[in-house]
């Protein structure tokens, strides 16, 4: 949903009135919520790789999807609509495409998604964020993967001051994704709990790991009184901090020097910032499109990257102690800078605008 929100923002910016819609599941209501965008429901259930009730539900769920997406559209009649490759968008941009409204799909990863393969037949432009080979021209465009201006304009002062870290000790971000990853947390434990560390070393954990990992790690666990409860625990041993979750999670990518973490969207984060990073792909996900994303940077000499299954305490250390090399580091620092594409947002907004039409024409739905 992030990538989304920075379509957004940039098309508020220059004028147009930008409405989300989503099935509403996990956090995504919440993110365009707290920024301020209207939200519509779409009625529909994930999709599962294998038969079961599960799956039946989901079929069920279609014809009232498509419902959804005819009121919606008739309604708000919008001078294009965008998809970011969730399953909830198939609906709603193939129903736009065919009913002759102007239609973006969105690809965030090194691979077609489902939605977007389907899609990709009824669009005018699949906005691809990494070059996927036989997509090439057309209404194919490698654009990048849109980011948000404050992950571009965060300083590593900034970052540093944020967390109070030491502008002369490296510093190392572990992270899971948004729940955080289980095998990357049990890693960290393994590798660090018992010895001091020789960098300092920022981890966000997701929320349920969180009091146990900072337990583990001897960090003091901090209880909020509200939404964020546990959101943050400041290092009680040094260069060592936790974090359930960060909404200010730019200014942690601002301060660090290497980063460990999944392969999801995240990677183009780590190109625009220009950080070598240990990916550990996630192994369940759809068309393991994490690893392909991983092993994209790592054949341009980005990343390095470990199966889950193989990811030990040892295997960690050993991999972060190489990345923190000055001469491998600055190497992979310039491998991922010439792989980054900053002005993504920029060339994705461009496409749509030149559909859309000015903002004037009608109300823009993202």
């Amino acid at each position: 949903m992030v990538p989304a929100l920075a379509i957004a923002d940039v098309l508020s910016s220059r004028g147009y009135t930008v409405e989300f819609c989503g099935a509403g599941y996990g956090m995504e209501a919440q993110l365009v919520t707290r920024s301020a965008y209207p939200f519509h429901l779409i009625r529909i259930r994930g999709f599962q790789r294998h038969l079961g009730l599960s799956t039946l539900r989901t079929v069920a769920s279609i014809p009232l999807a498509g419902i959804d997406a005819w009121r919606l559209l008739r309604r708000r009649r919008p001078a294009c609509v965008v998809g970011v490759g969730a399953y909830a968008s198939g609906p709603v941009v193939a129903e736009a495409a065919l009913l002759g409204r102007p239609a973006v799909a969105v690809e965030m990863d090194a691979h077609l998604g489902w939605t977007n393969r389907i899609l990709s037949r009824l669009v005018k432009r699949v906005c691809l964020s990494f070059p996927i080979p036989g997509r090439e021209g057309g209404r194919f465009v490698y654009t990048g993967r849109p980011l948000r201006p404050q992950l571009l304009s965060a300083t590593r002062t900034q970052g540093l001051t944020r967390f109070g870290l030491d502008p002369d000790v490296p510093v190392v971000l572990v992270f899971g994704g948004s729940l955080g990853a289980h095998t990357l947390n049990a890693a960290v434990v393994e590798a660090y709990a018992e010895q001091e560390l020789p960098f300092q070393l920022l981890h966000v954990t997701g929320q349920r790991e969180h009091a146990k990992v900072a337990t583990a790690m001897r960090a003091e666990v901090i209880q909020g009184t509200g939404e964020d409860d546990a959101v943050a625990a400041p290092a009680a041993r040094p260069n060592y901090q936790a974090f359930a979750y960060l909404d200010d999670f730019h200014l942690a990518l601002a301060a660090a020097d290497v980063v460990v973490g999944r392969a999801g969207g995240s990677v183009a984060e780590l190109l625009a910032r220009g950080l070598p990073s240990l990916l550990v792909p996630y192994p369940y996900a759809t068309a393991d499109h994490q690893m392909k994303n991983a092993r994209a940077l790592e054949r341009a000499g980005a990343a390095a990257v470990v199966p889950d299954g193989e990811l030990t305490g040892a295997r960690l250390s050993g991999e972060v102690e190489k990345l923190l090399e000055p001469a491998r580091r600055e190497a992979m620092r310039r491998a991922a800078l010439s792989l980054a594409r900053p002005d993504a947002t920029e060339r994705i907004v461009r496409e749509i605008v030149q559909l859309a039409g000015p903002p004037a024409a009608a109300p823009a739905e993202a």
